[in-house]
């Protein structure tokens, strides 16, 4: 089990359980942020794209912000270059070069 990792039980009536949950080291990252337009508001349904660089730039995954302009990756390598990419109605936002540590 990994450290952010949970379980799910259901007691009978009067019934005690004792249990002892044994957390691994987790070397995973995760990288979650919001997208702001130039005014300040929360951008909804901005095309977030996540690359691994390095020496060749590959896609890992794809996510559309939420309707406060959330959104999240992981897990993903610790360690590693990545970057991100932000469109909205196919115009380039910003990209953001990440270091996971």
């Amino acid at each position: 089990m990994s450290s952010g990792e949970k379980f799910y039980f259901k007691p009978a009536a009067g019934e005690h359980i004792e249990t002892t949950v044994n957390l691994t080291p987790d070397s995973s990252a995760a990288i979650s942020g919001t997208v702001f337009s130039g005014k300040g508001t929360r951008v909804s349904g901005a095309l977030v794209l996540l690359f691994r660089t390095g020496e060749e730039k590959k896609l890992i995954d794809r996510q559309f912000t939420d309707d406060e302009g959330h959104f999240f990756f992981g897990p993903i390598e610790g360690d590693v270059m990545y970057q991100i990419k932000i469109y909205k109605n196919h115009v380039k936002i910003r990209e953001l070069e990440i270091v996971a540590e």
